[in-house]
C-alpha cells in the first residue's frame, strides 16, 4: 500500500475566495523571504525592515503605480488573447511601439496628447493584427513570431534614439513639452477604467462567449457559428490596443522621453504582463490586483537593495512570493488528496 498525492477540482460551491487565497500566500510568502533574508547582509531584521516598508506602509502603495499603469494595460488584453487560445508574448514590442509613435505625434509633429494616445493604441491593434494574421494564414506560430517582433520594435527605437532623433549626442531624445505630459495618477486612472470596460465587452457582449467557445474548442465553436478568425483577430487587436495605449501612457506619465534599450530585456512590463495574466488566471479584471502585486514586487526588491541586500537575493525574493501565491490561488480551486493504492 502507497499513498499519491493528488489534486481534486473542487465545486463551483465548494471554491474559496481566490483573493483571499492569495492574500494569505503573500503572507506567508514574505515571512519565508524574511527568515531567508538571514543568509544576507542585512539579516533578517534588515529583510524585515525593507519589506514592511513597502508591504506595510499604505503611504507607499501609490509608488507602485508606474509600474501599474503599464503592466495592467498589458496584461489585460493578454488574458483575453489567452482565453481565446492565442498564445502571444508580443505585448513588450506593442508598448514600445506605442512609446515610439506616441512621442513621433507628441514631440515632433505637435499633436495633443488625444492623437499619440489613440495612434500609440492603434501601433499596437496593427502590431497583434500582424502576428494574427501570420497565425491564421501562413500558420506561423505566434508565440515565436510576437517574440521576434519585440526585437525588431526595439532595434527600431535604438536607431531612432541614437541616430535622427538624438538629442545632443545622446542615446535619447529630448524631453516631451510639458504640456504634452500626464500625472501618474490620471494615467493610472485611464488604464484602470479601460481595462473594466474591456472587462464589460468580455462580460456584457457575445465577445466573451466567442473567445471563451474558441479557446475551448474550434471545432464546436465553428459548428454554433462563431468565426474562429474573426475572434482571433479580435482578441490580439484588443490585446495590441491595450498594450500600445499602456507604452503611450507609460511615456507621457513616466518616462517622457525616448532612450536606448537592451534588445534582450527591454522594458520588461510587457514580459511582466504575461506573469500578471497568469496570476490573475486569465480573468481580465483580475489582472488589475496581480499588476498591483507586481508593482509592489519591483518596490520591494529596490527597498532590498537600499537595506544592503543582494540584487541575486532581491529576484529571488520576488519569485518566492509569487510562487506562494500562486500555489494559494491554485489551491482555492483544488483540494491536496491523499489516495491509497494498492501494489
Amino acid at each position: 500500500m502507497k499513498l499519491r498525492v493528488k489534486l481534486v477540482e473542487r465545486a463551483p460551491t465548494e471554491r474559496g475566495n481566490p483573493l483571499l487565497y492569495g492574500l494569505a500566500g503573500l503572507a506567508v510568502g514574505i515571512v519565508v523571504s524574511v527568515l531567508l533574508g538571514g543568509l544576507t547582509p542585512a539579516g533578517v531584521g534588515g529583510t524585515a525592515s525593507a519589506l514592511m516598508t513597502v508591504f506595510g506602509e499604505p503611504s507607499r502603495w501609490l509608488s507602485a503605480l508606474p509600474y501599474f499603469t503599464a503592466i495592467a494595460a498589458s496584461a489585460a488584453g493578454l488574458a483575453l488573447a489567452y482565453r481565446a487560445g492565442f498564445i502571444t508574448i508580443g505585448a513588450e514590442g506593442q508598448m514600445v511601439a506605442g512609446m515610439i509613435v506616441a512621442y513621433w505625434l507628441l514631440g515632433r509633429v505637435g499633436a495633443g496628447l488625444a492623437a499619440g494616445l489613440f495612434a500609440a493604441a492603434l501601433a499596437g491593434v496593427l502590431l497583434g493584427a500582424l502576428v494574427a494574421a501570420l497565425r491564421l494564414y501562413l500558420l506561423v506560430n505566434e508565440t515565436l513570431a510576437s517574440l521576434m517582433l519585440n526585437y525588431v520594435v526595439v532595434s527600431v527605437l535604438n536607431y531612432l534614439v541614437g541616430g535622427p532623433w538624438s538629442a545632443g549626442g545622446f542615446t535619447r531624445t529630448a524631453p516631451l513639452p510639458p504640456d504634452r505630459t500626464l500625472g501618474v495618477a490620471t494615467a493610472a486612472t485611464i488604464v484602470l477604467a479601460t481595462v473594466l470596460l474591456v472587462e464589460a465587452a468580455y462580460r456584457f457582449t457575445r465577445l466573451g462567449v466567442a473567445v471563451d467557445s474558441v479557446g475551448l474548442s474550434r471545432r464546436a465553436a465553428e459548428t454554433y457559428g462563431v468565426g474562429f478568425h474573426k475572434t482571433i483577430m479580435a482578441a490580439a487587436a484588443i490585446g495590441g490596443a491595450l498594450a500600445g495605449l499602456g507604452g503611450g501612457l507609460y511615456l507621457v506619465a513616466v518616462q517622457q522621453q525616448l532612450t536606448s534599450l537592451n534588445t534582450f530585456q527591454s522594458l520588461g512590463y510587457g514580459y511582466m504582463g504575461i506573469l500578471a495574466a497568469w496570476l490573475a488566471g486569465n480573468v481580465i479584471a483580475a489582472t488589475l490586483a496581480s499588476s498591483w502585486l507586481l508593482g509592489l514586487l519591483y518596490l520591494a526588491s529596490t527597498s532590498l537593495q537600499i537595506s544592503r541586500v543582494p540584487w541575486s537575493f532581491a529576484l529571488a525574493v520576488q519569485a518566492i512570493i509569487v510562487v506562494f501565491v500562486v500555489s494559494a490561488v491554485t489551491l482555492s480551486r483544488y483540494r491536496i488528496v491523499l489516495v491509497r493504492e494498492s501494489q
